[in-house]
């Protein structure tokens, strides 16, 4: 018999646990216009999916125990939130596309658009480095991964079973035509437990479609306001010596322009029509392309400053954040209490 579908509790088979929100927030008592209960359900969703994800991998440590294993590897015992960048999903308060090409005049003379001051030969690799790595990860050194490889073999085999093991270690795996097997051992076990308990398989836990839809997100962005801070901003950087800059997605693409002002990053030959034409001049050596870098993000910020468009970038994205999460309420919070009853109904089976 499956060891966690004979832990379930009978109480919670069937039972829908009443949501957080599902009283204070849903149906006909919702107001258009209020956002902070909206925005407390994706955050306190967030923090349900990394509660319901650390749940499983509880479980499936608790199954590889049993199963004879005592050294586990990190991604099942180091927490879900360290594994997810919730940025990525930020919803409401979360910044306009393209604000970080807008630096302030002081990181912009600290700085440039930071595109071109990892080519200078004395830039400090070693400490960007130990500045951009995870403290967790670095500190960490997964203890799975210095076992032998007897060890690890039969530990993948009993978490995954057989033949989804052997499929993720056969090279010639992973294209279209391949059927991926179903994942059996633990992993198995634990979803067939978890669904079986919550009621629901992880597709339907899933984000609401809404709260990630790229394409209507830049739709209701781009409007007439910020289209014509966006041009007040082109003319202003335009008017100091420098291209037209467009805006594409809410975002400029500076990368390539940048780029061509450098020695060694110069693209004389793609083949591929440019964006932007190189300046007069360019390339040059690193000191000098530098100094143009810091002259143009200098331009940048000063330009936004004078327009305000950073302010105009923020609203409008704010403006768009919240008619989507208005429109789509009922499936937010929907979404949110669907994770709630499969949380309870998963660290549940922790305590049977």
């Amino acid at each position: 018999m499956n060891p966690f579908i004979r832990r379930i509790p009978a109480v919670v088979v069937g039972v829908a646990v009443i949501g957080l929100l599902a009283t204070a927030c849903g149906g006909a008592e919702d107001t258009p216009a209020d956002t902070d209960r909206i925005r407390d359900a994706v955050g306190d969703a967030v923090a349900l999916e990394n509660r319901f994800h650390d749940a499983k991998n509880r479980l499936t440590v608790d199954c590889m125990t049993e199963a004879g294993f005592d050294v586990h590897p990190l991604d099942l015992t180091t927490e879900y939130a360290q594994n997810l960048d919730e940025q990525s999903k930020a919803f409401l308060g979360s910044d306009a596309p393209g604000l970080w090409e807008l630096p302030s005049v002081d990181e912009a003379k600290e700085r440039g658009l930071d595109v071109g001051r990892y080519n200078d030969p004395d830039f400090d690799w070693d400490g960007y480095e130990k500045e951009q790595a995870d403290d967790e990860s670095t500190a960490q050194t997964d203890p799975f991964y210095e076992m032998d490889d007897e060890y690890r073999e039969g530990y993948e085999r009993a978490r995954y079973g057989d033949e989804f093991y052997d499929f993720m270690y056969n090279p010639e795996s992973g294209s279209e035509s391949d059927d991926v097997p179903v994942e059996a051992g633990c992993a198995g076990q634990v979803v067939e437990a978890v669904t079986q308990t919550a009621g629901v398989d992880e597709e339907g836990l899933v984000w609401p479609a809404a709260l990630e839809d790229w394409e209507a997100q830049i739709a209701l962005y781009n409007t007439e306001t910020l289209a014509t801070a966006q041009g007040e901003w082109a003319t202003c950087v335009e008017d100091r010596g420098h291209p037209r800059f467009e805006f594409t997605d809410g975002s400029i693409n500076v990368w390539e322009y940048v780029n061509s002002f450098y020695e060694d990053m110069a693209d004389t030959d793609t083949g591929e029509d440019r964006m932007y034409e190189p300046p007069a001049g360019a390339p040059w050596e690193f000191d000098e392309a530098y100094e143009k870098e810091v002259e143009l993000a200098v331009d940048f910020a000063e330009c936004a400053d004078e327009t305000g468009l950073r302010e105009t970038m923020q609203s409008e994205w704010d403006n768009a954040m919240e008619t989507i999460a208005v429109e789509n309420r009922e499936d937010i919070f929907a979404w949110h209490d669907r994770l709630e009853e499969a949380v309870n109904a998963t660290e549940a089976l922790l305590d049977g």
